[in-house]
C-alpha cells in the first residue's frame, strides 16, 4: 500500500487539532443540548480526533508529541466508561445508561485496551482499568465470546494481574474458535488472531508470535485498503504496538521494520 507523504500526515494532524477546537466551541454554544447528544459521544470523538494526532506524529517520528497525543486519546476514550462505572467521575450525572450508551460496546473497549498497551503507562492503567467494562448484555451474548474473552484477558495482563488467569482466558476462547470453524475474514478471524497473539506472549512463544503477529497485520493491512484508505489509522496500527509492548513485557523481542508499525511508538 502506498505510504502518505509528510504533507498529508500533517494535514491530519492540522485537522485533528481543528475538529478538537471546533468541538469545543460547539459544546460552549449549547450544540450538543440542541441536538439532544450524549456528552459520551463528544468525549469519544474527541478521544478519535487525539489518536489520529497520535498516529500522525508517530508516523512523522516525533515521539514526544504521540505519546502526549496517545495519553489524551486514551483519557478521552475512557471517560464514556468513567461516566458509566466511576461514582467519582465528574459528568457521571450527565451519564446515560451503559445499555444505552453508543459509545461502550466491544470493538471500542478491545481497541481502547489495546491502545493502553501501546502507550504501556502503569499508572494510567491502574487509574482507568477498573472502569473499562462490559454492559451486562455483552458478556451474556455467547457469539461474542471470543471477543469477551480478549478483553478480559487483556484487562488481567494490563493490571499485571496473574498470567494463569489471562492463559486461562485466552484458551477457553482458542478452544471455542477451534471447535466452531472461522469462515473468511472479519471480526471473528481478527479476534482470533489477537488473541493467539497474546496467548503466545503469555506463553512467551517466540516464533508463533512472529507468526500470529505477521497474520495479522496481514489482515490489518487488507482491510486499510477500503473504505478507510485516507485515514490516519489505515497507515499505523495502535493494536499491534500494544501486542509488540505486552510482549516485550514477557521477555519477547520485536525486529521487524512494518510500516503500519511506528518506531517512534515502540
Amino acid at each position: 500500500m502506498k505510504q502518505p507523504t509528510a504533507e498529508q500526515i500533517q494535514e491530519w494532524i492540522d485537522d485533528a487539532h481543528y475538529d478538537i477546537e471546533s468541538q469545543k466551541r460547539r459544546l460552549k454554544e449549547g450544540f450538543r443540548e440542541k441536538h439532544n447528544l450524549t456528552l459520551e459521544r463528544f468525549f469519544r470523538a474527541r478521544g478519535l480526533y487525539y489518536r489520529d494526532m497520535a498516529l500522525g506524529h508517530a508516523m512523522l517520528g516525533e515521539r514526544p508529541q504521540a505519546e502526549e497525543a496517545l495519553t489524551e486519546s486514551i483519557r478521552y476514550l475512557a471517560l464514556p466508561y468513567r461516566m458509566a462505572y466511576d461514582e467519582t467521575c465528574e459528568h457521571r450525572d450527565q451519564a446515560v445508561p451503559p445499555e444505552k450508551s453508543g459509545t461502550i460496546g466491544i470493538p471500542q473497549t478491545n481497541s481502547l485496551l489495546l491502545a493502553m498497551a501501546a502507550l504501556d503507562n502503569d499508572e494510567i492503567n491502574a487509574e482507568l482499568i477498573p472502569f473499562v467494562q462490559l454492559a451486562e448484555r455483552y458478556e451474556k451474548d455467547q457469539e461474542l465470546m471470543e471477543m469477551v474473552q480478549t478483553i478480559r484477558a487483556l484487562q488481567v495482563m494490563l493490571s499485571r494481574g496473574e498470567d494463569s488467569l489471562s492463559a486461562s482466558i485466552l484458551k477457553t476462547a482458542l478452544d471455542h474458535s477451534k471447535s466452531h470453524p472461522i469462515k473468511g475474514a472479519g471480526w471473528r478471524r481478527r479476534t482470533y488472531t489477537i488473541n493467539l497473539t497474546l496467548w503466545s506472549v503469555l506463553q512467551r512463544q517466540q516464533e508463533t508470535f512472529d507468526e500470529a503477529l505477521k497474520l495479522f497485520l496481514k489482515d490489518y493491512e487488507t482491510e486499510s485498503r477500503g473504505e478507510n484508505r485516507d485515514l490516519a489509522f489505515a497507515y499505523a496500527s495502535l493494536e499491534a504496538v500494544g501486542m509488540i509492548k505486552l510482549a516485550r513485557r514477557y521477555g519477547l523481542k520485536y525486529e521487524g521494520d512494518h510500516p503500519l508499525i511506528p518506531a517512534a511508538l515502540l
